[in-house]
């Protein structure tokens, strides 16, 4: 079989219909053979914005493919693989590389940096596994290492393929069997019999849901723990979603000093904790602001480890865990009071009042139901998008640890293609919109429909909380136009509540068209959670 075809074939079979990127002569071969294939080739107006879309599209579907050329393509997809890497997203990166014939002498090709080894030494660091397929007898079985290698740890990993190489034979290799399970079986049991007993005799217990119970592809699992349990649970920031909010069981998102008082005191009084696939980073604890994971307390469920009080159980995966409890477990009474979180009431927008944070998210949440996905930018975005309220499973999606902005137009890009049942609503930044927004010309291209609010305060809000200057201004732009320019969609403006609710309502029942938002806010309003973010992060800047 050809490598081109071979590596096709792959990628189909790990569950990607769509291939993500951007064309260039080392890559322009393959291209063509991915065009004449079932999959989807999404040509973007940007690498990058191609590295987010495969992100986010790999968040909802389980994985997600970006193919750029070599140097100037493959280097731009740098930061969103490493934001993939960081927040373990399964994206694999192809990038076509000059010929093996072409490189005798060390040639100065173009696009070549230091030496053909520089873009894949880049890559190494910011993906589980890298390959370049030189050679044509290995080039499938590397094919399926790179790729297993993604699909095992949920990162992601990199494919350089050579253009003289793409029509190669390769050695088709025989299928890998699924190595033994080392049997793990009384470490299990003894972990359990710490865990059941800390459960037993807790007066005040709550469990907390993470990232990786949505990457590892564990929400069924998890709810079922719940229910057996009869815990109440908050999530991170980062696993905002993995559980439909409008469980009974939940209580809300919990962020160190971020989090509402009712959320923060029942965390951090509890006298048990389970923490699932649970991501401990400065943003998700407000800086830190936490006491959360005391280890007399908590046992930690990690995707290949498993923490009990002060005892490490390596090799126990959180599946077999959370397994093992639904086994021992039979339906429980609650210990615990707790307010479940409600739907929210519904919004009357006031004649005549200007919008403000507050009043954005109490319009968009009387919007969402359990088809509609919420992608965020980092800043208010995210941090006021806290307060949404999220129905159906995993569909809040923000990059709230690495924390990238320019994410949210091309992830609405991603999402909208990999789950075409889904509304898409995008909330980002104008200093976000103006790095990637163009992608909604791709969203064009695709007869996509996501509804994009753009939150114009002139700038970037989360800095001037913390420092003010004119370095955070940004050059006005009439984005409501943007619908017309690219000739499809419709552009609204709201600088009032009234404009806002007839734009949002608008832009839902029409379900075929594109929306740009512009919603214009004061440049010091931000929401109370980014301004208690805003003001430890101003300690640590100003020193």
């Amino acid at each position: 079989m050809l490598i081109g075809n071979y590596l096709i074939k792959a990628i189909q079979e790990a569950g990607a219909r769509h291939v993500f990127g951007i064309q260039g002569d080392y890559v322009l071969h393959f291209y063509d053979q991915l065009h004449k294939s079932d999959l989807t080739l999404i040509n973007t107006c940007d690498e990058q914005g191609a590295g987010f879309a495969a992100d986010a599209y790999a968040r909802m579907s389980g994985f997600g493919v970006v193919c750029v050329t070599y140097g100037v393509g493959g280097l731009k997809l740098a930061n969103s693989t490493a934001q993939a890497f960081a927040e373990r997203s399964p994206v694999l990166v192809i990038s076509g590389a000059p010929g093996m014939s072409e490189r005798s002498g060390d040639a100065l090709l173009h696009h070549k940096v230091r030496s053909f080894e520089t873009q894949r030494n880049v890559f190494r660091e910011m993906t589980a596994a890298t390959a370049a397929l030189t050679d044509a007898q290995s080039a499938a079985a590397e094919i399926d290492r790179v790729i297993d290698a993604v699909m095992t740890t949920k990162r992601p990993g990199y494919l350089e393929l050579p253009r003289d190489m793409v029509s190669r034979e390769t050695d088709v290799p025989p299928k890998n069997t699924p190595k033994d399970k080392q049997d793990t079986s009384k470490v299990l049991n003894e972990a359990l019999k710490e865990v059941l007993s800390m459960l037993r005799a807790a007066k005040r217990p709550i469990a907390v849901a993470g990232i990786d119970i949505h990457r590892f592809g564990l929400q069924r699992l998890f709810l079922d723990f719940l229910e057996r349990s009869g815990l109440p649970f908050v999530t991170g920031i980062l696993g905002k979603g993995v559980i439909a909010e409008s469980h009974p069981q939940f209580v809300g998102v919990y962020a160190g000093a971020m989090s509402p008082d009712d959320v923060r005191n029942m965390v951090e009084n509890a006298d048990f904790i389970l923490a699932a696939g649970l991501l401990i980073t400065d943003l998700s604890t407000g800086m830190f602001t936490t006491g959360t994971l005391n280890p007399g307390k908590a046992v930690v469920a990690c995707p290949d480890s498993l923490c009990v009080r002060h005892h490490i159980y390596p090799g126990l995966g959180m599946a077999d865990v959370l397994k093992a409890l639904c086994a021992k477990l039979s339906a429980t009474p609650p210990k615990t009071k707790w307010t479940p979180k409600n739907a929210p009431a519904p919004f009357v927008p006031q004649t005549g009042c200007k919008v403000t944070m507050e009043s954005l998210i109490a319009c968009v949440n009387s919007l969402l139901d359990d088809h509609t996905s919420v992608i965020a930018e980092p800043g208010d975005p995210l941090f006021g998008g806290l307060d949404l309220f999220i129905q159906g499973a995993s569909d809040f999606m923000s990059p709230a640890y690495y924390a990238s902005l320019g994410f949210a137009v091309p992830g609405a890009v991603g999402v909208s293609l990999a789950a075409p049942d889904r509304r898409v609503i995008a909330l980002v930044g104008d200093g976000s919109f103006q790095m990637t927004g163009m992608e909604i010309s791709t969203a064009a291209r695709c007869g996509l429909a996501p509804i994009v609010l753009v939150l114009n305060n002139g700038g970037y809000g989360t800095f001037r909380s913390m420092i003010d200057g004119p370095f955070n201004d940004l050059c006005p732009w009439q984005y409501a136009d943007l619908p017309r320019v690219i000739g499809f969609g419709k552009g609204y403006t709201a600088t009032n509540e009234e404009e806002l609710w007839r734009a949002l309502h608008a832009a839902k029942n029409n379900g075929d068209e594109l929306a740009v938002i512009d919603v214009k806010l004061d440049k010091y309003d931000i929401s109370p959670r980014l301004r208690r973010l805003t003001e430890q992060l101003k300690k640590r800047v100003i020193r």
